[in-house]
């Protein structure tokens, strides 16, 4: 068959790839209709998780890049937070809070949003948990709004510019012809090989969960959350380069939670260096961990956020020190 043959043979099956795609999107919210308010915030709807009494000590939770706000009360760390008031937003691009058109993804796009919502809940400081490139968005929160901020609980931290960091598909959707066939045509069968690779990498060397891979495969694979991780991705080194700086003038207390297995955030290019450079910061280092700590082993993870909201240990049943 010629050259010509193929291209047009490939052309019904490239627009059943469109069709597919755009169902899969348009379908979801009726498939996993989202579970927490839609919030109305000056820089557009936010989706938020909100669990415990208002009253409670407030914890903010931040997800990684190309999660979703649902990983957290699937994962076993979840229960293991009560007598918190949980804040769990999904990040501008990610679940069902939409990124504006245009708008790049940034560390300082998520910590307007974070502060905006805070505003409307009317809390005015708060215990952050961020995980992986969350941890990277409390920690310019952090940096920007110190007021705001009571403590810090980093998991997996992105914390500074590395080589591998910048992921070339990040450069994909810069391309005309190649973006409309990734994220319109190819992106199921293609989101379904890199969910299957990533969460490997994420887990290692843990086993992936069922539950977490479903929801991957729900979410990462729509066109606008591909976009919003690629363009977070690429500015991401940047933006660490130019944030390093202002870790040492950070002096609320900080816990850093690192997986010696992880392939993600690699300890020595990220947690190992921001430890030393933040005043009041503790490490806790977990040798069989890897990327996905609040899924492995969340009474390590647990342990430490009530300690930095001063909640009794569900361990020993005592008020931490």
């Amino acid at each position: 068959m010629t050259r010509a043959r193929w291209s047009w043979a490939a052309l019904p099956l490239l627009a059943l790839g469109v069709a597919v795609t755009s169902r899969h999107a348009r379908r979801l919210p009726r498939r996993i209709p989202p579970p927490g308010p839609v919030l109305p915030l000056p820089d557009g709807p936010t989706h938020t998780l909100l669990s415990g009494a208002p009253a409670a000590p407030p914890l903010l939770l931040i997800h990684g890049s190309d999660g979703v706000t649902l990983d957290w009360p699937l994962c076993p760390l979840w229960p293991l937070l009560d007598g918190a008031f949980l804040i769990a937003p999904d990040r501008p691009g990610h679940g069902y809070t939409p990124a504006r058109p245009g708008t790049p993804v940034t560390l300082e796009l998520n910590v307007r949003r974070l502060t905006q919502l805070l505003d409307h809940l009317n809390v005015p400081r708060v215990t952050v948990l961020g995980h992986s490139y969350g941890a990277a968005v409390a920690l310019a929160l952090a940096a920007r709004h110190p007021e705001r901020v009571s403590a810090l609980v980093l998991v997996a931290p992105l914390s500074h510019p590395a080589r591998g960091l910048t992921r070339p598909l990040a450069f994909v959707p810069l391309v005309p012809g190649l973006e409309a066939l990734l994220t319109r045509a190819l992106l199921l069968p293609v989101g379904r090989i890199v969910a299957r690779i990533e969460g490997r990498r994420a887990f290692h060397p843990h086993p992936v969960p069922p539950a977490w891979h479903a929801l991957m495969l729900a979410f990462s694979r729509r066109r606008a959350q591909v976009h919003a991780l690629a363009g977070e991705n690429r500015s991401l080194g940047r933006e660490l380069a130019a944030l390093q700086a202002h870790y040492p003038a950070l002096t609320v207390p900080v816990t850093v939670l690192a997986g010696r297995q992880d392939r993600l955030s690699p300890p020595t290019q990220h947690a190992d260096r921001l430890t030393p450079l933040l005043p009041d910061a503790t490490q806790l280092d977990l040798p069989g961990g890897g990327h996905q700590l609040h899924w492995t082993h969340p009474h390590e993870v647990a342990d430490a956020v009530r300690a930095a909201l001063g909640l009794t240990s569900r361990a020993s049943g005592r008020p931490d020190a």
